[in-house]
């Protein structure tokens, strides 16, 4: 995901379509749910842009007590894209949203806003990827919903509501990536070059003060994510200079480091290439995902047996999940009713439940 900065002319901006989801019961479910449980809406549709295509499919992905530690205190919220029909049969591998959220809190006694950010995102997803969303991890302080202990046990339904808009400025079209033309880069290796001023024309700076300096050139030669965010009328394809949230300094740097070398670092612990491979995975960059997973799958023991699986069976790779599914076959009596096991049947669904059986059965 990527989120632009986005200052929009409200005459250039064109109401599409609105949508409002309700979480009745909120106390309730702030209650008896834990740290980076979730919570998705049903799907919901708005008219895609600029051309008349299916409409787009969305879902929110609602986290009440945030998706991490640093973040326990606020809930995450995000919006969740689904490829419709069009771009499966397409191969369009992204999409832009321009919207604007607003929360608000509807008790017995009064309905009130609580989400004072008035801000209209502008972002350019990937599809069908678990790490894929737009949102924030920290979007609102829980003492908004609950100013003190006892309003935590009064009924409580959370409203939140989602316009789409349409920009005569900064709507872009997003058609389907030449494979033909970027397998020809695909092994160009410009290490020399790397986060070298001199040929840099982008600097991308983080909240520690570091800095990765780059060529626009090299990146969308080298990822069709950063095609999409250079061609266009994005602030990104104009600005020399863009700000990276979310992302760890050296997490980014390892990334753009094998854009120019194809060479991954040695010597990663396993949350590092976690982490690296989530960053690889939202921006589609397959060599890169083919080389953390080989290396992942390396890391597969009494501790991170269940994490490799999850994200093997999420995000479809074969590598993970059958190093995962391999261990469990092979270790399941000593992990049964574990606390890593209930943690897993718990977050996987029908299908993956059932190549755990068959694995606990038959083997891998």
């Amino acid at each position: 995901m990527n989120e632009s900065n986005f200052e929009p002319n409200k005459d250039d901006l064109y109401h599409l379509k609105s949508y409002t989801w309700v979480v009745k019961d909120f106390q309730d479910i702030y209650r008896l749910m834990g740290k980076s449980q979730f919570i998705l809406s049903e799907r919901f549709y708005s008219p895609s842009t600029p051309v008349k295509r299916d409409n787009n499919i969305w879902r929110f992905l609602f986290v009440p007590r945030g998706k991490s530690e640093v973040s326990k205190e606020h809930f995450s919220l995000y919006l969740v894209p689904l490829k419709n029909f069009y771009e499966e049969q397409n191969g369009i591998c992204y999409r832009q949203a321009i919207y604007q959220i607003k929360v608000f809190v509807n008790t017995n006694k009064h309905t009130t806003l609580i989400d004072y950010k008035d801000k209209i995102y502008n972002n350019i997803t990937q599809l069908n990827s678990k790490y894929n969303r737009c949102g924030e991890y920290d979007y609102c302080d829980l003492k908004n919903v609950f100013p003190d202990d006892d309003s935590k046990t009064e009924k409580t339904d959370l409203i939140f509501k989602i316009h789409f808009y349409y920009d005569r400025k900064y709507t872009i079209e997003i058609c389907p990536s030449n494979n033909d033309k970027e397998d020809n880069f695909s092994n160009l290796s410009f290490e020399c070059y790397f986060n070298n001023e001199n040929f840099s024309d982008i600097t991308f700076k983080f909240n520690c003060g570091s800095e990765v300096k780059a060529s626009r050139l090299v990146l969308a030669m080298k990822s069709s994510y950063f095609k999409a965010l250079f061609d266009g009328n994005w602030k990104e394809s104009k600005s020399s200079v863009i700000s990276i949230k979310d992302v760890k300094y050296e997490c980014f740097k390892r990334m753009v480091y094998f854009l120019y070398s194809g060479k991954l670092d040695s010597g990663l612990c396993f949350e590092e290439l976690r982490d690296l491979f989530v960053e690889a995975d939202v921006r589609d960059i397959m060599d890169l995902k083919k080389a953390i997973s080989m290396r992942i799958v390396k890391h597969v023991n009494e501790n991170y047996w269940d994490e490799i699986l999850l994200m093997g069976w999420q995000t479809e790779n074969a590598e993970m999940k059958k190093a995962g599914l391999k261990y469990f076959s092979e270790h399941w009596m000593e992990m049964n009713n574990s606390d890593k096991m209930n943690n897993l049947i718990s977050n996987s669904n029908f299908d993956w439940l059932e190549e755990l059986y068959k694995a606990k059965l038959f083997g891998v």
